[in-house]
């Protein structure tokens, strides 16, 4: 029976690195790229595998340390894709470090077009709006943090107190945003900050219910 968890354990693990690496070559070859949807299901199924190779080595072990790895392996491949979302993707208007290039020019149209500083202006106008555009755009910066709800309570205990929590997540969004204004790529938009903390909040509260947190560590933590 061990031996049979230590073999379906390895044979996930092969899976999840055979999918992220198939990812990685999408990402980096030329004229070969996969569609967002695509991208999506890569990275969910490298996610999945990766847990259940996880799930098997923690029972074989009779440890809960491999799922911990799984966790932390799991948030740096997130930290990764957020930020190539953020500050290199071209599909989402990023346009990487276009500071070594600027002109004055540039940068006073950046200024006009591309910051905003007053709350909620941005989601007023998608709200008046409301076609796919502005559906993408809310939804979207809803879900981007919506991890960092379930990662940081998880791995690091002081994150379990509210305060703390949403000081790190404004940090860590003011942190994007400096950079996108600093390397003049995509915008810098405080109700992007607004809507981040959104997502970040719900999962949070959700985590925070007691059944909900119960079947939570349960699946990542508590896998004996």
């Amino acid at each position: 029976m061990k031996k049979i968890l230590l073999i379906n354990s390895i044979i996930f693990y092969l899976i999840g690195l055979s999918i992220l690496s198939y990812y990685l070559y999408l990402e980096f070859a030329p004229r070969v790229s996969a569609s967002e949807f695509g991208t999506i299901v890569l990275l969910l199924s490298t996610t999945i595998f990766s847990y259940l190779g996880s799930l098997f080595l923690s029972k074989y072990l009779k440890s809960n340390k491999p799922m911990q790895i799984y966790l932390y392996l799991i948030f740096l491949m997130y930290i990764l894709v957020l930020i190539k979302l953020t500050l290199f993707d071209s599909n989402y208007g990023r346009n990487g470090l276009n500071i070594f290039n600027f002109n004055h020019e540039y940068i006073g149209e950046y200024l006009q077009n591309q910051v905003n500083i007053i709350p909620f202006k941005t989601i007023l106008e998608y709200i008046k709006r409301w076609d796919h555009i502005a559906i993408y755009n809310l939804f979207g910066n809803i879900i981007a943090f919506a991890p960092m709800g379930l990662f940081l309570p998880l791995l690091f205990k002081k994150q379990n107190k509210l305060k703390t929590f949403i000081l790190t997540n404004i940090a860590i969004i003011l942190t994007i945003e400096l950079f996108q204004f600093l390397s003049l790529s995509g915008s810098f938009d405080i109700d992007d900050l607004i809507l981040n903390l959104i997502g970040s909040l719900t999962i949070y509260s959700l985590f925070k219910i007691k059944k909900i947190n119960h079947l939570i560590l349960k699946i990542f933590i508590r896998t004996n």
